[in-house]
């Protein structure tokens, strides 16, 4: 333990002392950077920082250092009074607020630096160029040392300002060591200054690495007294800026390339075939440089704005999981349902009545022995002979005994009584089985259903709304024409169906020129968008386009009511969905009348929500099926009959519950009318007879027509006559045909309830 504390001890101590060096050797060479010639100010700056910090000393002492190396005479003194009168306001306000603020000491060095400027520089007399230069230096102190500040903090509160900081420490150190060269041509400050470049210009894109090429460029121009690299180092970061993405020796070549292009500008002077080789020897050691040690750099320096996360697709991701698991847990129940069974002996076996009978009565009987021991066979054999009666009646008389039985046993009513009792045990034990195997049946059958949504649920989850930039794009900029947009966006759903919105002050001229917006949007897009509907959410307006269909569907629906019945007990449904799929429902409750008709509107409006959330129609059936026989309790019925047609690819699907026939007619290529039978074998869900569901998958096209009807049309006989009114009505309107079905049933002698939809598919016009 003391063995790791002093571990820990000398660790803290080894980089106290390595930030107090660099603090000290980073004062010494910020000293030696001059501007306007003579004058040396990021000295004290540095300082300055470093003293709100607690790091004064060590950067005071390097700063006189500095300045001693750097100036002769009177100039060092200058500079490290200015340090000195700066390190003694740091420690005179030591622990007041006003050492906090961070404006407070690089004040006191740019007030410092007028006073030993004054003192110093103006003794010979005050000219305005020299007091004009004098008052720039101070203010350049004043700047450096707030922004030196937010280096050395570890948490500034300015985000952008720790970049302006580096810059200027970078500005400083490349001034310092540009007096430098090597081989009498390259100087290391410019290689310094070209990296530098590059690494904005690849952490930050070509916007950030252009301003910085300017920047150092115009610093380097400054320190040879031409006007050459701030053009070539900017265009350079330019070019190469947009191929950051592509890798560093990638970006190197291009940067590489683009410094060239540039060069080419001023060959003939000093700095063109310096600057080649310099340009050449940083493309080299910047692709040296691994891709870890740039991304840091960019954490440093490159700071963003921070986006807000989004966490749209984690939740539907969350949303989608537990849709699964809820799906498989129901699936899990649904199988332990069907594979549960009571297999027990008791419940099945006419034995067991005789066994209990026998073990109540018998047990105590003085003649135990002799009827199941020494006659145990004739006991059987009277036992077998009581067997059919027993079944066929439920109950045993004494007539239905053998005469020797009879008169052998000695408790023989009383063992007539215990076997009536049995029997009747287990005939009640044998119906509440039955009722529980059908109850668990139709548990099962909804959990099934319930399911399948779930699965369907978590698909739609996981397939949600795509967005479509492009798209979003194409609308924005088309639908400015027509005004201001103040916000657009597009997206695909899960059926690939393109949906739009728009709102801003374009919407009002929009809504009164929509045949215009309309042809322009589709030919901008490419593709044929409905009508734009206007929407209004709390108090804004917005427009919602969706794009159009292949296919159109024309529904008509006739309907009748029975004879002498106050109300129809038929309920009648069809819709459009938002993804483009035609839903239409029928159902039939039984007999005529308020009751029959509620029963019906109960099963259509349960049918409506799931098929209005995208749940396919056989499942539908699968999961409101068992509830309405539930409700029933055997005593009523209701029917069921689901259509869907997908009016983008044209596939249809008919489900039916007990429900009449469907017609689909089709024309041939010859144009010739053909109707095809859609027939339900299954009965009306309530009866507990009821088998499963009529499922047909089909496809219609252009010229197609699909007839759904209730089974009081259908039960006039023979119904042959169906068929051929639909193929004569192929130049009536769907709501003429429906309406003739009627008719033509009614006046055939139908005595139930009608009901007719006819949906009639055509293509779109381009």
């Amino acid at each position: 333990m003391l063995d790791k504390r002093k571990t820990k001890t000398r660790s803290m101590r080894l980089r106290a002392l390595g930030r107090t060096l660099a603090v000290f050797g980073g004062a010494c060479v910020l000293s030696g950077a001059r501007i306007f010639g003579t004058y040396t100010p990021f000295g004290v700056a540095f300082a300055a920082a470093c003293c709100r910090n607690g790091s004064g000393i060590p950067a005071a002492a390097g700063a006189f250092l500095g300045y001693f190396l750097a100036h002769r005479g009177m100039d060092s003194v200058q500079y490290s009074a200015a340090t000195f009168i700066l390190l003694v306001a740091a420690h005179l306000f030591s622990g007041t607020r006003q050492v906090e603020k961070r404006w407070f000491l690089p004040l006191w060095a740019a007030g410092a630096q007028l006073i030993s400027a004054a003192l110093f520089q103006l003794r010979s007399g005050y000219e305005t160029s020299a007091v004009v230069l004098m008052l720039c230096e101070a203010a350049i102190t004043f700047g450096s040392a707030y922004f030196y500040s937010f280096v050395i903090d570890d948490q500034p509160e300015l985000p952008y300002a720790r970049p302006a900081g580096f810059l200027l420490l970078l500005s400083g150190v490349l001034l310092t060591l540009y007096p430098i060269t090597v081989a009498e041509m390259i100087v290391p400050a410019r290689v310094c200054a070209l990296i530098a470049v590059m690494a904005v210009s690849y952490a930050g894109g070509f916007a950030a690495g252009s301003a910085q090429g300017a920047m150092i460029g115009l610093l380097m121009d400054s320190a040879s007294g031409s006007v050459y690299f701030s053009g070539v180092y900017a265009f350079a970061a330019l070019v190469s800026g947009f191929f950051n993405h592509s890798g560093r020796v990638v970006f190197a070549c291009v940067y590489t390339l683009a410094n060239a292009t540039a060069s080419l500008l001023g060959i003939g002077t000093l700095n063109y075939l310096p600057g080649l080789y310099e340009c050449f020897i940083a493309s080299v050691l910047f692709a040296l440089v691994p891709d870890q040690c740039w991304r840091r750099i960019k954490t440093r320096l490159i700071l963003n704005e921070p986006v807000p996360t989004d966490y749209t697709e984690q939740v539907r991701e969350t949303a989608q999981g537990y849709a699964k698991h809820a799906s498989e847990a129901f699936w899990e129940m649904h199988t332990s349902l069907v594979c549960g069974e009571d297999g027990s002996k008791e419940d099945s076996d006419i034995g067991a009545v005789f066994d209990r009978a026998a073990d109540r009565v018998c047990r105590k009987c003085a003649g135990r022995e002799a009827c199941w021991e020494r006659d145990r066979l004739a006991t059987l054999h009277a036992l077998d002979t009581i067997s059919g009666p027993l079944l066929r009646v439920g109950r045993v008389v004494s007539s239905d005994f053998p005469g020797n039985f009879a008169t052998q046993c000695l408790r023989f009513s009383e063992f007539i009584v215990a076997v009536n009792e049995s029997m009747g045990a287990l005939t009640q034990r044998r119906h509440y089985k039955k009722k529980l195997d059908f109850s668990r049946k139709l548990l099962a059958q909804q959990y099934a259903g319930i399911t399948s949504i779930l699965r369907q649920v978590s698909g739609f989850m996981g397939a949600g709304p795509i967005a479509q930039p492009e798209r979003e794009k194409q609308l924005r900029t088309y639908a400015e024409a027509f005004g201001r947009v103040s916000s657009a966006s597009a997206w695909e759903d899960r059926c690939g169906r393109l949906h739009l919105e728009l709102a801003g002050e374009a919407v009002s001229r929009i809504v009164k020129n929509k045949e215009a917006f309309l042809y322009g949007l589709n030919a901008a897009l490419g593709v044929k968008m409905e009508a734009p509907e206007v929407q209004h959410d709390g108090g804004h307006t917005f427009l919602r386009m969706r794009q159009s269909e292949p296919l159109r569907a024309q529904v008509g629906v006739g309907t009748g009511t029975a004879r002498g019945a106050e109300q129809s007990g038929d309920s009648t449904l069809w819709f459009i969905t938002d993804e483009g799929r035609l839903c239409a429902v029928i159902s039939d409750g039984m007999g005529s009348g308020r009751a029959a008709a509620a029963e019906s509107q109960r099963a259509v409006r349960m049918a409506e929500k799931f098929l209005r959330a995208g749940i396919a129609a056989d499942d539908v059936a699968k999961t409101i099926g068992p509830a309405l026989k539930i409700r029933a309790h055997g005593d009523s019925f209701v029917t069921l009959d689901i259509l869907t047609v997908d009016l983008f690819t044209g596939e249809a699907c008919s489900v039916k519950c007990g429900a009449a026939s469907g017609f689909v007619r089709t024309p041939d290529s010859a144009g010739k009318l053909h109707v095809r039978r859609l027939v339900s074998s299954t009965l009306p869900a309530g009866l507990e007879e009821s088998g499963e569901m009529d499922f047909v998958r089909f496809r219609v096209a252009d010229g197609d027509a699909v007839v759904m009807i209730s089974d009081g049309v259908e039960s006039v006989k023979p119904d042959d006559w169906l068929e051929t009114t639909i193929i004569r009505g192929e130049r009536l309107q769907p709501r003429e045909l429906a309406a003739r079905l009627i008719v033509e049933a009614s006046a055939r002698g139908a005595a139930d309830d009608l009901s007719a939809i006819v949906i009639e598919i055509s293509a779109k016009e381009e």
